[in-house]
């Protein structure tokens, strides 16, 4: 089924509609594979801790926090050392599960916003993977979750973007992808190369 209002692209596209995503924005990006996924955090992340000044909350669920981190240390070795920025507190990465379903739900994005706030930083950039809901299969929790967020009026400048494996994306009725790409600004299906 071809659904309404979801942007087909390629990398360098889906790449581009992140850079080019303002304050405010909440996006959809279905992901084909971990590698390609690994490919847009990795070069979206470093552009926006280095060149845009802002705080970079990570969710990862495919991986590992370790793995991430591996993954950003590898692709820039030459300027990227994601430990340092853990460090300088200007980039968090927390294992999706804990961070949405957890004991203490929401603990890095809120200390991600005070952070923000505190060091005077343009804006923060959070990138979830939502599979922890197709894990616990709270299909209708996630809808109702996504249907609920504004990244608008939290005090401070904030991009979403909430990513989905395509096999997890297709395991939502037909009615589910509809609402939560409808709740979206913007909803991007990558194409593999």
């Amino acid at each position: 089924m071809m659904i309404k209002d979801l942007i087909h692209c390629h990398f360098n596209d889906a790449l581009h509609h992140l850079n080019q995503a303002n304050y405010g924005s909440h996006l959809m990006v279905i992901y084909p594979d971990l590698d390609t996924l690994r490919e847009l955090y990795s070069n979206y992340i470093h552009k926006q801790i280095e060149d845009n000044n802002e705080i970079v909350l990570v969710n990862p669920f495919y991986e590992t926090a370790d793995s991430v981190r591996r993954v950003l240390s590898e692709k820039f070795n030459h300027g990227m050392d994601a430990t340092k920025y853990e460090e300088e507190n200007v980039l968090m990465i927390a294992d999706s599960l804990q961070e949405y379903l957890g004991n203490q739900p929401y603990k890095y994005f809120k200390q991600s916003l005070s952070n923000c706030t505190e060091m005077k930083k343009n804006g923060l950039s959070v990138l979830s993977d939502l599979g922890a809901y197709n894990h616990r299969y709270m299909h209708d929790d996630l809808v109702d979750h996504e249907s609920s967020l504004s990244t608008k009026d939290i005090g401070v400048p904030m991009k979403g973007f909430c990513l989905y494996h395509q096999k997890d994306f297709g395991r939502f009725s037909d009615e589910q992808q509809q609402k939560l790409i409808k709740h979206h600004d913007v909803a991007l299906k990558m194409i593999k190369a």
